[in-house]
């Protein structure tokens, strides 16, 4: 169901909700699943995990158009293959056979603010192509990006993508 992260009541809700049904899956499995007879719930987790709460808007949005073309762009700092729509009416749209989309290094850059990069979750998208470029192996690429950005600089503002590339 979907959650509004910024909303303690809610994720309140989300978080005893997670837990009751990890509860119900552990009988389940205790009852029914041979081996499980005399397996030990050691502990859930202390925080439930959104998928999705706030992004920043950047220098570029990028949009499920430009996945599902599989957009490459001049700076980009990752890539990824899979369209995945979020929501109730969850859907996955493959790429072509070795295709893949590009995430451009303005989608890390909040508009209006310098010194400032995001990497992971937060990066700028629309909701249906945030679905599909959150994945860890993507996140962590875009961590990388920020970070090498930021070791590469020795001025007080982010490098621009054009020396980035060089």
């Amino acid at each position: 169901r979907n959650v509004d992260a910024t909303d303690a009541e809610q994720l309140g809700a989300a978080e005893r909700e997670g837990r009751r049904q990890a509860h119900e899956y552990f009988r389940f499995l205790r009852e029914n699943v041979p081996g499980y007879e005399r397996a030990v719930l050691v502990s859930t987790s202390p925080a439930i995990g959104v998928r999705e709460s706030r992004r920043i808007v950047g220098e570029h949005v990028l949009t499920a158009e430009e996945i599902l073309a599989a957009r490459q762009f001049p700076d980009q700092i990752a890539r990824c293959g899979a369209e995945h729509h979020a929501g109730d009416d969850t859907r996955w749209v493959y790429l072509a056979e070795g295709a893949t989309y590009g995430i451009p290094f303005r989608a890390l850059q909040p508009q209006g603010l310098e010194n400032v990069l995001v990497a992971g979750r937060c990066f700028s998208a629309t909701h249906d192509a945030h679905a599909s470029a959150r994945s860890m192996g993507t996140c962590m690429a875009m961590g990388q990006a920020a970070g090498t950005a930021a070791a590469l600089t020795d001025e007080p503002k982010l490098l621009d993508p054009e020396v980035l590339r060089a």
